[in-house]
Formats: structure tokens, C-alpha cells, sequence
């Protein structure tokens, strides 16, 4: 079962998010610093949304959505590879709800392969701040998987099944060798995705590709949310990219986008009734104190699902695949 239809799991969720919440409240304004956009580089923007402590700003010429101020990118980057207690909590929080190895996944049909099966069905695959493993585990039925996670804990956890890099590909200076590099919601924390794809087109050999599932600037969860939207949480979001956005930063880097769609409405009648009535405690997809919550979840997932929604641009998260160029 998804966890998002689990309730213990959803209640420890909301009491985690709430001290993210609280300590986004006790940054100090100087340990913030503005930032210019981290794809095109121009300071032109416009304010976006704030959530309720931090101010995002939409990219007047190539429409990312960022976080500025926000945190230094040294401090961004040291939280990740572990620093950040609070973030180890989120960690260790989901490792304990963590199950078993998965069945062989249908490649054809499952969301997180189907978009790289159908271009190529073999090869060596390095996923990219791969956290417990949880996509190489899948992708093991049919590639050479190798994976890259500076955090120390789901590292070590995902260390005991495959061949985990524990630096930053920038360190690790791979060589040319990689058919396929996988990004499972890694842009959204990257003070610098600029150097991330220029790394990323060095070990990509020509015919290579580059797969993006991120959340997405355009979705309709973020146009009815915004500063509420669940990816504007806390502290931890620089980026929330669009088609238009991830176009930009593909163009710089070398890339082209060969397929693209999104998926996942999102919006739950529960939570959108909480968040009309009671804005103040809403927390998107965490509202678990609401009665049969994660059962109204499930049933609308599957409603969404039975009806074949087609989301255009506007689904939650944006699912891409890059070629060289």
C-alpha cells in the first residue's frame, strides 16, 4: 500500500512538518542572502507566493520559481549530506515505514519507467541522489544500476544492495560511461542545477539520456495552494521548475527535451474543504486529523485513475526525459 494512505505515517508527517514550519519562522533575515535566478542567472523576477516565513519569485524571462532570499547555498548543500538534524528526523522517519523488496514492475506501465523503457530498455543506469534505493530496486530487472547519495543514512541503507557513491558527481569525476542518469525529485533542492546537468552531460555517453521527475511550477495543486502547495514547505525548496523552465536550463546544459508530460492532480476534496474553512492549519496531503482521510485519498486517486485524466501541463509533477544534444 502507497504510504500516502497510511495514517500513522501521515500524523507523523504533520508533527515533523510542523517543527519544519516553526524553525522556517526562526531564520534570521540575515542568514538568508537574494539570489539571482539559478538557470538564466538575471535578477528580473516577480513575487510568486510566500509560505507563511519564506518568499518565492517567478523568473521573469525563463519562469522558475525560486526561493529568494533563501539560505546559503553551503548551508543548502551540508543539510542534505546530513547536518540538518531535522531533515535526518524526515530520514529516519519514512526508513521505519520502509518494506520489503518490491515484485519485478511491469517497465511498459510503471511510472517511474515506463518514459526511459520506451527510448531504451538496457544499458547502465546511474541514479542520481538515489536516498534508500527504492528506484534502483526497480530498475535492477533491466539495467546495470548504480546510484549517488551524499546523505549518510539512506546511503549506508542503500549501499547494501548496490554500488552507492557517497560525494557529489562533481567529486566523483565518473567517466563517459552511462547510458541513462535518472533525477527522482532532486532539482527542487539544488542551489546550483546549472553544474548538476553540465556534470551530469559528461558522463552521458552520445547517445545517453537524462530522466527529470520533479514537482511542477504549473500544476493546478500550485495555482489553488501556492504558498500552501506541498512543495513550498519549509525550507528546503530552492526550485520549482515548468516545461518552460526545465527548456531553459536544458538549452544551457546541452540538452534537448525529447518527452515530456506530467502527472497526479493532487487535490483532494478533504483537503480542499480544510483549506477553505481552516487555511491557517492546513498542511497539504497531511490533514490526517480529518476523519477517514487517507481513505477519501485512495478512493479519489482511484477515481483519477479509472477516469484517464489527461493533465496537459498541469499535473503536480513534471516527468521528463533529456537527450545529448
Amino acid at each position: 500500500m502507497s504510504l500516502n494512505y497510511v495514517k500513522d505515517y501521515n500524523r507523523e508527517i504533520r508533527e515533523w512538518l510542523l517543527k519544519v514550519f516553526a524553525l522556517a519562522a526562526s531564520i534570521p533575515k540575515n542568514c538568508l542572502v537574494r539570489r539571482t535566478c539559478p538557470v538564466c542567472k538575471t535578477a528580473e523576477s516577480t513575487f510568486f507566493a510566500n509560505n507563511d516565513h519564506l518568499d518565492y519569485v517567478r523568473c521573469s524571462r525563463c519562469d522558475l520559481i525560486y526561493m529568494n532570499p533563501a539560505l546559503s547555498a553551503d548551508m543548502v548543500d551540508k543539510g542534505f549530506q546530513g547536518e540538518d538534524e531535522l531533515l535526518m528526523e524526515y530520514f529516519s522517519l519514512i526508513s521505519s515505514y520502509k518494506t520489503g523488496r518490491s515484485e519485478k514492475p511491469d517497465p511498459v506501465t510503471d511510472c517511474k519507467l515506463k518514459d526511459i523503457y520506451a527510448i531504451k530498455s538496457s544499458g547502465r543506469l546511474l541514479d542520481i541522489g538515489c536516498s534508500f534505493g527504492d528506484f534502483l530496486r526497480k530498475a535492477a530487472y533491466f539495467y546495470e544500476v548504480e546510484g549517488v547519495e551524499v546523505n549518510p543514512e539512506t546511503a549506508e541503507i542503500a549501499s547494501r544492495e548496490f554500488v552507492v557513491y557517497r560525494k557529489s558527481l562533481q567529486e566523483l569525476k565518473l567517466s563517459q560511461n552511462y547510458d541513462i542518469v535518472t533525477l527522482h525529485q532532486v532539482l527542487y533542492g539544488l542551489s546550483d542545477p546549472v553544474r548538476l546537468f553540465v556534470e551530469i552531460h559528461k558522463i552521458l555517453k552520445r547517445d545517453g539520456l537524462l530522466y527529470v521527475n520533479t514537482p511542477n511550477a504549473e500544476s493546478y495543486a500550485m495555482r489553488l495552494y501556492r504558498g500552501k502547495a506541498n512543495h513550498l514547505y519549509g525550507y528546503t525548496t530552492q526550485n520549482v521548475f515548468s516545461y518552460k523552465s526545465l527548456q531553459a536550463l536544458a538549452e544551457k546544459t546541452g540538452f534537448r527535451i525529447s518527452t515530456f508530460r506530467t502527472e497526479w492532480l493532487d487535490i483532494y476534496l478533504s483537503d480542499l474543504m480544510f483549506f477553505l474553512d481552516e487555511r491557517k492549519d492546513f498542511i497539504h496531503k497531511r490533514n490526517t486529523q480529518i476523519p477517514g482521510y487517507e481513505e477519501h485519498m485512495k478512493q479519489e486517486d482511484e477515481l483519477q485513475r479509472s477516469l484517464g485524466l489527461d493533465l496537459g501541463e498541469r499535473g503536480n509533477y513534471l516527468v521528463a526525459v533529456l537527450e545529448k544534444t
